[in-house]
């Protein structure tokens, strides 16, 4: 090898490059490094110190930091003569090239040192080049190789190398783009880096450069094949587990006596003469005998018998010579180049008995395949070859045993002889039967026996009973289809064999199961109830519950029942019927019914009894709850208990007369109700309900929003950003809270969620200007003041600081030690934020801001010394107009001065708004606060600020009763505060109740005239009452315990038969049924033809059903 010829100048800076990295990588032990070959070789002190590292010696006294050229000459011969006695080859160099700094001689030196020390020892004839690439080229199969430059600048190569000395570091090296030339190169140096210890000698620039040479590329891959090298243990591993055994430690010594060279042939199919009997002490002859079984395999030596045996053999030799076995294709022994395959047993005569014979060498002979066969009588046999396989079949003719032995050049296959019998064919004894698998006792039944394929025989039949005793069964007729009776008289499991000449006929031997439909009863009710699980009884015998079928009809329809077993004897059918009416039990054992089934039981159905109406779905607190209960027919008790929280509450019932039933109560606290509903202590349909009682006026909102509030009394909403409005409903109730907000383009998303278990936040976003009209609801019902009104501006205005307006009675006036306040106003200002000082003569006064919605700011501040004062408001740094504004602090205002009036005072009804004003102008600007409290609750209060000294309460009662307004002036009662105000219930003529006789037909002898109009619960209001009769207006009375009673008795007198209208309303609206036509004839006879043309039927004395006095 010449490694300076065809140099170029990329192909030298390569190549120095890496001999370079090759030299330090030598050096790490030494504490020395090169940058420059030319240049840090040239003393001698770098050379020494690289000889020795490689000879692992110390070479002799070397000249430290030589000062001139007679002193390096010396350090460099003191090297050269310790690398000539290693019999290390130099060509054409001497101690003036290295000290003279000669870059291809010293390139060349270096090369010989990579070659002796790190590629081959040299013992082989060989080139290193050549015995290199035979190795790689048999590591890598899969790569087409024929060099080590141009074949390796892709990385493709290099990562399947990596692979084959680590599989599974680059298992996907084959999907690799060639084209990605440098970072394949540079993923494939940092897997053998990092993985491997492959020192990065070269660059991936460098390898996938087209100018690569040879010297440099071996260089990097003598790495993978030096001693104890990643491919050095490759080749080691696939040994071992080739001829399994960890004995083989290195790839020199251990092949010297030629057994190891002798294991890996034959393993692989090789022939070894003596094996394995082979004398390990003559070494020459055995490595002979490997290279030769070598040779068989297709494999060609790299050394003679004589250099494998000298202890020095070179280790790449070896690895080159010993891993082109593994590319090597086994070769199989004659006994196993076929695989007999084949489940032949028994045989009958005529039949045809077949084996294969698998083919497992596809250099197979087929002229050398012999099958032998050897048995009694004649025979028919035939090898028919396939692609794969080869079918032997054999046809007897004779009763006996059988023999088929297989050979394959007269060595018989593994797995033979195979051996069989050969008998009668019985399969042409045909039975037939129609006993199916069940039969009932005491019903004969027949099969037919077909012996006629057979010719003459003993036929016998015999059946096992259950209790073990053996019966002949008779047959009938001679040769030919002989007919068998089998009459059971017991039941259980019976079994029928057929035999003909003492052999079971195949096909003849069956169970029969045999059953008695009589040791089977049912017994069970008469009556049940839909919803309730029904249970019949089933007695049978033991061991025949998986035999028994039950199933329950209602008319044609199956109701779905379950069949239990509940011991040895005895099952259970279950059902819970889902309709009412007559149902049919049926009980079967084997189809067949049982005895006492069918049986009918009678079944009632309290689901038909229906409750309707809204008091069982959901009630509000106060109000009444009522709910209808429909019998449907059904005759019998019908109880209601309503309960909360395990305490029952009180209800009333009112009977109609068209058989349904009216229930109400009236819940005085919020939670969950539980109604049940019986009938004869069972639950009608849906019983029990669950009805939420809640209180939507105990929803209360939790932010300041009179703050939030423009002049025109409007919730102000930024432009574009969450407005957030917070309600606590910790005494609400269990409802659920919704919110609908509508805005001028329609109804805008909400988000509604829970801060936490009390409060709950409703979230939404103004697109657009105008008016928001903000609806909220518990349990769909509105809560107090909904809808909220809210306004959008729109977007923001540019900044305009000129149009920024302050209000509020603390721009102008305060009093000392009452806090006041006023606004800064920057909706029409744009974008900004207010800075605010108030200076005195005396002292200056703290201001506290809280920003609003739509960029203003409320502002609170408290003087403590009256005075004048000056008032600086800028925004976004700008001073406003008017600015500063002066201010007037004064002494405290007198409370008695407050006037407070307005029709609120006078009392209202729950549910409506009440408003009273206060006046603060006699003694100026003071804090006014105003709070209500009902009878057993606080009602709402808003206090609205004219901005003139004036203020407007707002009250907002959801109760009935006496209600205490307390208004204060700087905390101080006004005038009359507390006021006491009554607050009655909004008239509801729903809730009134008329009945009694007067408003029912009758005979004008017997009629009674008295009504009753029953007005507890419908609120305040007055009662009117008006019968007009066939001539005019009547006069009516009416009478009631106390002022206080809401029972109001009634009564007209009619003198003359005719009709009269009633009428009776409750604060002006007409009542529930209202007005009353009541027919009042002059004879029972008159009233029961009027009565019979219209279809209903009366009492005989021609009165309705109220005969007493009420």
């Amino acid at each position: 090898m010449e490694p300076m010829s065809g140099y170029s100048e990329a192909w030298i800076d390569i190549q120095r490059k890496t001999f370079t990295n090759w030299v330090n990588e030598q050096l790490t032990v030494t504490g020395k490094q090169v940058e420059i070959l030319e240049r840090d070789l040239c003393s001698g002190e770098a050379l020494v110190a690289l000889v020795e590292a490689l000879q692992f010696k110390k070479i002799g006294k070397v000249c430290r930091n030589p000062r001139n050229q007679i002193q390096m000459i010396g350090n460099v011969a003191l090297a050269f003569k310790a690398i000539a006695e290693d019999h290390v080859r130099m060509v054409n160099i001497g101690n003036e090239d290295v000290v003279n700094g000669n870059v291809k001689l010293i390139l060349g030196l270096i090369w010989h040192l990579i070659i002796r020390y790190q590629i081959s020892s040299s013992k082989s004839k060989a080139p290193p080049k050549k015995i290199m690439l035979q190795w790689l080229q048999s590591a890598i199969p899969d790569i087409s190789m024929s060099n080590l430059t141009s074949d390796w600048n892709n990385g493709i190569a290099l990562h399947a190398l990596i692979e084959h000395c680590k599989p599974g570091l680059s298992p996907n090296w084959r999907n690799l783009d060639p084209k990605n030339r440098v970072e394949n190169c540079r993923t494939a140096m940092a897997l053998a880096k990092e993985h491997l210890n492959i020192p990065r000698v070269i660059s991936p620039e460098d390898f996938a450069s087209k100018g690569l040479d040879e010297l440099s590329a071996m260089t990097y891959l003598s790495y993978f094949v030096k001693t104890g090298s990643p491919g050095y243990y490759a080749t080691l591993n696939w040994v071992c587990k080739q001829i399994r055994s960890p004995n083989v430690t290195n790839l020199t010594t251990d092949w010297n006596d030629g057994y190891y060279l002798c294991c890996v042939a034959q393993s692989l199919g090789a022939e070894i003469p003596g094996w394995p009997d082979i004398d390990k002490t003559d070494h020459l002859s055995n490595c002979q005998k490997g290279i030769d079984a070598g040779k068989s395999l297709g494999v060609q030596p790299v050394l003679t018998a004589a250099e494998m045996s000298d202890p020095a053999v070179d280790h790449l030799s070896m690895m080159a010579y010993i891993n082109s076995f593994r590319n090597v294709k086994p070769l199989r022994k004659k006994e196993e180049k076929l695989a007999i395959r084949t489940d032949v047993t028994d045989v009958k005569v005529g039949q045809t008995a077949m084996l294969h014979l698998d083919i497992m060498d596809e250099d197979l002979n087929k002229e050398n395949v012999r099958v032998d066969v050897n048995g009694p009588g004649k025979y028919e046999n035939n090898i028919i070859w396939g692609a794969k396989q080869a079918d032997v079949t054999l046809v007897p003719l004779a009763v006996g045993k059988y023999q088929i032995r297989c050979f394959y050049d007269d060595v018989e296959i593994k797995g033979g002889p195979v051996e069989f019998n050969v008998s009668p064919d019985i399969s042409k004894v045909k039975v037939t039967s129609d006993l199916g698998t069940k039969v009932m006792v005491g019903v004969a039944q027949e099969l037919k026996v077909d012996t006629s394929g057979v010719g003459e025989g003993n036929l016998r039949v015999e059946a096992k009973s259950p209790s073990g005793k053996v019966i002949t069964l008779p047959c009938h007729g001679q040769n030919g289809t002989r007919s068998v009776t089998f009459n059971p008289t017991e039941s259980g499991e019976w079994t029928i064999s057929t035999l003909f000449e003492n052999e079971r006929v195949e096909g003849g031997t069956f169970s029969v199961t045999v059953f008695d439909p009589k040791s089977v009863s049912l017994s069970g009710p008469q009556n049940g109830v839909v919803g309730e699980a029904i249970v019949f009884k089933a007695t049978h015998p033991p061991n025949s519950q998986q035999d028994v079928t039950a199933h329950v009809m209602r008319g044609t329809s199956v109701c779905p029942c379950l069949l239990e077993i509940a011991g040895e004897h005895e099952s259970h059918i279950k059902f819970t019927p889902k309709h009412g009416g007559p149902h049919t039990v049926h009980l079967l054992l084997h189809s067949v019914e049982v005895k006492g089934s069918p049986k009918t039981i009678e079944i009632q159905d309290p689901g038909s009894i229906y409750v309707t109406g809204e008091g069982v779905v959901r009630c509000q607190i106060g109000e009444e709850g009522v709910f209808t209960i429909h019998p449907d027919g059904h005759e019998g008790d019908i109880s209601v208990n309503i309960r909360e929280s395990g305490e029952e509450m009180e209800l009333e019932r009112m009977f109609r007369s068209d058989g349904t039933t009216e229930v109400s109560y009236r819940p005085q606290r919020v939670g969950m109700y539980t109604i049940d509903v019986k009938w004869n202590g069972l639950h009608v349909r849906e019983s029990p309900f669950l009805v939420r009682v809640t209180d939507a006026t105990k929803v209360t909102c939790l932010d300041e929003l009179d703050d939030w509030m423009d002049e025109y009394e409007r919730i102000l909403l930024d432009y574009k950003e969450e407005a957030t409005f917070r309600f606590g409903i910790a005494n609400a109730g269990p409802g659920k809270f919704t919110a609908e907000v509508l805005s001028p383009s329609g109804r805008l998303p909400v988000t509604v969620s829970n801060v936490r278990a009390d409060v709950i936040q409703a979230v939404f976003i103004p697109e657009e200007k105008g008016d928001h009209y903000i609806h909220l609801y518990w349990s769909d019902v509105p809560v107090q003041n909904s809808p909220l009104l809210g306004y959008c501006p729109g977007a923001k205005p540019p900044l305009d600081y000129t149009k920024v307006a302050v209000r509020g009675p603390g721009r102008e006036e305060a009093r000392a030690t009452v806090q006041t306040y006023f606004f800064v106003d920057g909706r029409l200002a744009g974008p900004g934020t207010p800075e605010i000082r108030m200076e005195g003569l005396k002292s200056n006064v703290d201001i506290m801001s809280k920003r609003l919605p739509c960029d203003r700011y409320k502002c609170t501040y408290t003087a403590d010394v009256p005075g004048g004062y000056l008032l600086y408001v800028y925004w976004s740094g700008k001073q406003v107009p008017s600015s500063p504004y002066k201010v007037t602090v004064t002494m405290k205002g007198d409370p008695s001065k407050v006037a407070v009036c307005g029709d609120g005072l006078k009392g209202g009804l729950a549910g409506k708004e009440l408003r009273v004003l206060v006046d603060t102008n006699p003694t100026g600007p003071g804090e006014i606060t105003a709070s209500c409290m009902g009878p057993t609750q606080t009602a709402r209060c808003q206090l609205f600020d004219h901005h003139n000294r004036t203020y407007t309460v707002r009250i907002f009662p959801t109760e009935a009763g006496r209600h205490t307004l307390n208004i204060t002036y700087d905390k101080e009662h006004v005038p009359g505060s507390p006021f006491s105000i009554r607050v009655m219930d909004p008239p509801d003529p729903t809730r009134v109740k008329v009945y009694g006789p007067g408003v029912e037909d009758g005979v004008i002898q017997k009629f009674q005239s008295r009504f009753i109009v029953e007005t507890r619960g419908a609120g305040a209001g007055q009662l009117a009452v008006k019968v007009k009769g066939p001539k005019g207006g009547f006069k009516v009375e009416m009478m009631r315990e106390s002022n206080m009673d809401r029972t109001i008795l009634c009564r007209y007198d009619p003198m003359e038969p005719g009709n009269y209208i009633i009428n009776v309303k409750w604060s002006g609206e007409h009542v529930t049924g209202s007005p009353f036509d009541v027919r009042i004839f002059d004879s029972l006879e008159a009233r029961q033809r009027y009565m019979k043309e219209k279809g209903v039927i009366t009492n005989g004395d021609g009165q309705g059903l109220w005969q007493e006095d009420i």
